[in-house]
């Protein structure tokens, strides 16, 4: 990889991975006509069904999944916290006194939200 096509002014219009028809010419990957196709097409990724969450957002997503995939399994005795390795159980620990010392937010706003229901 790449091979690269070119439009009418020279310039890099597309690249794969192996030689294609229209792109025969290989180029190395730090190339400055490669480097600069994929800077300027960085933000032009087209998505499989268009709002679909990036795979970042998807992975931030999935880390409280597991957090309470963890907490459950724990909590059944599944598995033990000391299960684990020291440094998972410092992070383990670590987040979920993070966790906690925000509840008391997310507790008022979820109450504001009562408020502003009237009542029967």
């Amino acid at each position: 990889m790449p091979f690269v096509m070119r439009d009418g002014n020279g310039q890099v219009m597309a690249i794969y991975r192996e030689m294609a028809a229209g792109a025969e010419e290989y180029l190395p990957p730090t190339h400055p006509a490669v480097q600069g196709f994929l800077q300027q097409n960085a933000g032009n990724q087209p998505q499989a069904q268009g709002d679909k969450p990036s795979m970042l957002q998807s992975d931030l997503d999935m880390i409280r999944v597991y957090e309470d995939l963890t907490d459950i399994l724990i909590s059944k005795n599944v598995v033990m916290l000391t299960d684990f390795p020291p440094a998972a159980q410092d992070k383990l620990m670590r987040r979920k006194r993070l966790r906690s010392s925000l509840s008391p937010i997310t507790e008022l706003l979820d109450g504001a939200d009562d408020e502003d229901q009237e009542l029967p």
